[in-house]
């Protein structure tokens, strides 16, 4: 009883009954009609060269071995979602650590690798982040970042109590003081979860194709301008008003140039923990020329502001002109770094340096196109201080966050915890 008035508390009564409604036509007393569904959402990434991250309960790999097996051989990268699909937060520490450990028993039992978790509903705590990298995981992506979307599609559609309950429910970060971003904590690499998802869009504002198209292309437009990640949550249940949804994010995004990297999340914690390795030295051959020599990934590349390049470089976007030399040098009347009082936090350091940005901590402010003197800078501080930093166009030099000159980046997702009516009759037992 306590999991169906957790459904009702997330969803609300008359949600959960047009729930039930909905779930009847989205699965069948066996898995063809869920992998008729995966085949149309496969197909489509298919097209685009792309591949998708699918986090699973434990108990449906556990039922239905085979077709995981099947996505697992077309290219797709199962996560765990929990061994049920239950609210772990709800847990004590040594009940989520047996819950995750029986999950990862039953990933290993069927030969599946696995590197990363999504916590069933996004609901997650600080003991679930420690019991994950306890398991040694790679990565988390459970922290929602709800759009600000002006799209005129959505204003039509009007944000009805279901869709807002929605909101309170996964009490998401705003994109407007929140990056969109991977984020490094301990050995964990956090990859947020972006809102709306589908089903806040497909049922509780009852979008149809063209509506979510919409919205998630204007998402995308969002993340490239802002340089930052848009993780689309979407349910292979859903393929059919969905797809061709995405069909046209992924053709919006193969047109953009720079390019959007579209990758899985395994993909994004690996890139993300690379550039954290990386190294630059930086010489000054006179009062106006630096020597730049960047240790690290192949991959990661220079970007550079407002100054003269020596090496091979080539326009960007924004002012900035992409670096492809290891080694190069930069010539302009300003040092081309941030810089930071001794007062400053190190919070504040340590996410300019994850953000690419070299940094030099000096009282004197005259010299840097930007100087901050920021003793207590928090979380909410991220975006106004990017904005800041990029609006100045002064001399800058940066590496670009994600690999291959890429201006942002695009990963799929899908939550899949049932391929039977009988899986989802189960989950209202937590089972």
């Amino acid at each position: 009883m306590n999991y169906i008035a957790h459904l009702i508390h997330s969803k609300g009564l008359g949600q959960l009954v047009h729930r039930g409604l909905v779930i009847s036509r989205h699965y069948g007393a066996t898995p063809e009609k869920m992998m008729r569904a995966f085949d149309q959402l496969i197909g489509t990434l298919e097209q685009y060269g792309c591949r998708a991250t699918f986090p699973v309960t434990a108990v449906a790999l556990a039922r239905h071995p085979t077709p995981f097996h099947r996505l697992q051989e077309r290219g797709m990268e199962l996560a765990i979602h929990g061994w049920t699909h239950v609210n772990l937060e709800r847990y004590s520490l040594e009940q989520q650590r047996e819950h995750l450990a029986r999950a990862m028993d039953i990933f290993g039992r069927y030969h599946i690798p696995v590197k990363g978790f999504r916590s069933p509903y996004l609901r997650h705590n600080s003991t679930i982040r420690e019991t994950v990298e306890a398991m040694g995981l790679r990565y988390v992506s459970d922290q929602p970042i709800l759009w600000e979307i002006t799209a005129e599609s959505l204003r039509s559609l009007g944000r009805n109590q279901a869709y807002q309950r929605a909101v309170a429910f996964y009490a998401p970060w705003s994109s407007v003081g929140h990056l969109s971003l991977p984020v490094v904590q301990g050995q964990i690499v956090e990859i947020p979860v972006s809102l709306p998802d589908d089903e806040m869009l497909a049922e509780r504002l009852e979008a149809d194709s063209d509506q979510i198209a919409q919205i998630w292309t204007e998402i995308l437009h969002q993340t490239y301008v802002r340089e930052e990640l848009f993780t689309i949550q979407f349910h292979p249940e859903r393929a059919t008003i969905c797809t061709p949804a995405l069909n046209r994010v992924l053709s919006e995004a193969r047109s953009y140039n720079p390019p959007v990297w579209i990758a899985r999340l395994d993909e994004i914690a690996g890139w993300w923990q690379q550039r954290q390795a990386l190294r630059i030295d930086v010489t000054q051959e006179d009062p106006d020329q630096y020597n730049i020599v960047i240790y690290g990934p192949t991959q990661a590349n220079a970007l550079v502001r407002s100054a003269q390049v020596i090496g091979d470089s080539t326009a960007w976007g924004d002012g900035y002109q992409l670096v492809k030399s290891r080694c190069f040098s930069v010539r302009c009347n300003t040092r081309p770094f941030i810089g930071i009082s001794r007062r400053t936090s190190r919070p504040l350091i340590n996410f300019l340096e994850q953000q690419g940005y070299l940094v030099e901590i000096h009282d004197e402010c005259t010299s840097y196109p930007v100087h901050l003197d920021w003793p207590n800078f928090t979380q909410e501080d991220e975006g106004p201080l990017i904005r800041q930093i990029e609006a100045t166009r002064s001399p800058l030099i940066r590496i670009s966050r994600w690999p291959g000159g890429a201006r942002s980046v695009l990963t799929i997702t899908g939550d899949v915890d049932a391929l039977t009516l009988w899986d989802y009759g189960l989950r209202l037992f937590g089972k």
